[in-house]
């Protein structure tokens, strides 16, 4: 009796078993668009993202010819943090014959990372199994495809190079700013930066000052607080160009330091002085505000009239 039990169990577990990771390769998938580049200097706590444009090339070929369900296998040689942000790795998704879409994926530098060490990223566009489980060993249909004369691999590339980091404070700022004829408080704008990605959270403080030829000379002073690592903060000189003329120049020196007087940096900024641009008055948004308006007092006047008459 037990025999007869456990054949029955068996039978019913057998299609399970003879379906288990069966890939049904319906549609041809394929990088319409790789990566953006074949190698990206990188440097050590970077979030490093990039995109391609994954497509299923069904209408290519006269084999796997129709839509199917997708997925996306991320890997790389040294085990870095890799998210998928379009699509999470293994997250089944179903594309149209002949339909493409932009994907992007981000991959994090340890803070450990070497100076110099190249890893190698890898982004496989795959086939599902009939139970939609990414099967990123399922190969291709064919492998590559080959569209306007151009191979569109199901699995790209990139080499990551590990470069030094940004200084732990830098400032970047316009060559030029323009600053329009007649502004009383223009702002001129200063991005510090915490170069390092690795880096605490920073305060650095700075000072502005100017030569006084576009409005008096300013000596303004600040704080940037808390700047986090790997980003930049913007901080901004205010002049009074009311008086200045058409064509004036004048130069923003700034010099910004670590709290504790580790480091600093300083640069220049030249504005200059142009003419205000001219705001229309009737422009499709004023003409149609005023269009309702005018229907609007009328109707009430109109309404008005009636009542008195009764």
């Amino acid at each position: 009796m037990k025999k007869f039990a456990i054949l029955a169990i068996a039978l019913i577990l057998l299609p399970s078993v003879l379906y288990a990771n069966t890939v049904i390769k319906d549609g041809d998938p394929g990088f319409f668009v790789q990566f953006s580049t074949a190698l990206a200097q990188v440097v050590p706590g970077e979030v490093y993202c990039d995109y391609a444009a994954p497509a299923n090339f069904g209408f290519a070929n006269t084999t796997c010819t129709l839509d199917d369900t997708f997925c996306f296998h991320f890997s790389d040689q040294l085990g870095w943090a890799i998210e998928g942000v379009t699509y999470a790795e293994g997250e089944a998704f179903e594309l149209g014959s002949g339909s493409y879409f932009w994907a992007d994926v981000c991959i994090t530098v340890p803070c450990e990372a070497t100076i110099g060490t190249v890893n190698t990223w890898t982004w496989v566009f795959a086939y599902t199994d009939v139970d939609g489980v990414c099967q990123p060993d399922s190969g291709d249909c064919p492998e590559p495809t080959v569209y306007s004369g151009v191979p569109r691999p199901s699995t790209i590339t990139m080499d990551l190079e590990v470069v030094t980091a940004p200084p732990a404070l830098y400032i970047l700022q316009d060559t030029l700013y323009l600053v329009e004829q007649g502004q009383t408080a223009a702002y001129i704008p200063f991005s510090i930066c915490n170069g390092d990605p690795c880096a605490p959270p920073t305060s650095y403080d700075y000072n502005i000052k100017s030569t006084g030829v576009v409005g008096p000379a300013i000596d303004q002073s600040g704080t940037a607080a808390n700047v986090p690592g790997g980003e930049c903060q913007d901080v901004y000189g205010v002049i009074d160009a009311g008086e200045a003329n058409v064509c004036d120049y004048d130069e923003l020196t700034i010099v910004v330091w670590r709290q504790d007087g580790s480091v600093y940096d300083t640069c220049v900024q030249e504005i200059h002085v142009v003419e205000p641009v001219p705001v229309p008055l009737f422009t499709t948004p004023v003409v149609t505000i005023l269009v309702l308006a005018m229907i609007l007092a009328a109707a009430v006047i109109m309404k008005r009239t009636a009542i008195s008459k009764a």
